[in-house]
């Protein structure tokens, strides 16, 4: 019966971690926007956006909490312990369509990165907006490139690029990537991956309401006390997230289990033989 309880528990664990693929992407003035990948051929221009499942706030680091206005979601994606989401236990991040795709490309030519948005956070001094994305070099942003970032024509509606058309996973065959792709909306060219490289992921926020270029964003990359999550998009299509968890203790040699048995055997007799001298 445990077991069955145990078993019946880990398949909750990992529904609740796999995301599902929607009718289309939520836009980022719903406070909530959909996390895709968006992948694009930098010569000709034509483009695919892949629904991971997840949005804005069900994809935060561990301990990251948002405010009342932002539904009071508590970040769970870094834990000591180690996370990875892939195919296996996330449907969404597998699509054959990428394969088909793929095909009509030159490899070589295509990025890809990984977007999510909000643009009407809330906070007690007034709404300021959150955004989350890969990036192959170390990232840096301001207040104004996030709520540039978040706004409707960038980032912040994904699905105006579809002219409007519904998908259950992505959408390809597409043309006419605009321009604000080859800069991931404003973070940088240097931001954008190569097939299956493997690059971090950031969760970034503005600091205050008001300020622009010159004032600051705050920045966290996705890691844990043994090092930074990494996200990387395969030439199959697989898409995963990846974070090691903290080394288990080493199990100590049968060697030094007897070694330490026989000193705690040890030290138990002479605290009886100092014990029977203080009697006598």
């Amino acid at each position: 019966m445990k077991l069955t309880l145990k078993m019946i528990a880990i398949a909750a664990a990992i529904a609740s971690m796999a995301g599902a693929a929607h009718a289309d992407l939520t836009p980022a003035n719903t406070g909530n926007g959909s996390l895709a990948v968006v992948a694009f051929n930098t010569a000709t221009r034509d483009f695919y956006i892949r629904d991971t499942g997840f949005f804005i706030n069900s994809f935060l680091p561990t301990g990251i909490t948002t405010l009342p206005g932002d539904g009071n979601a508590i970040g769970d994606k870094t834990p000591e312990t180690g996370l990875m989401l892939n195919k296996t236990n996330t449907t969404s991040f597998a699509d054959p369509t990428f394969g088909t795709w793929l095909g009509a490309q030159d490899a070589t030519s295509v990025r890809w990165f990984v977007t999510a948005s909000d643009s009407i956070s809330t906070t007690q001094s007034g709404g300021v907006a959150r955004a989350i994305t890969s990036s192959a070099t170390a990232l840096t942003a301001s207040n104004g490139q996030v709520g540039n970032y978040a706004a409707s024509g960038n980032a912040g509606n994904l699905n105006t690029l579809a002219g409007g058309t519904p998908f259950s996973l992505s959408f390809s065959a597409h043309t006419g990537a605009p321009g604000t792709f080859d800069s991931n909306f404003g973070l940088g060219s240097l931001s954008l991956a190569s097939l299956n490289q493997s690059v971090g992921l950031y969760y970034l926020v503005r600091a205050q309401p008001t300020g622009g270029l010159a004032n600051p964003a705050s920045v966290i990359q996705y890691g844990n006390t043994t090092g930074f999550a990494a996200v990387t998009l395969a030439s199959n299509g697989d898409f995963s997230y990846s974070l090691a968890g903290a080394p288990a203790a080493p199990v100590p040699e049968p060697s030094t289990v007897w070694l330490m048995g026989a000193g705690l055997i040890g030290a138990v007799g002479a605290l009886r033989r100092r014990k029977s001298a203080d009697q006598a």
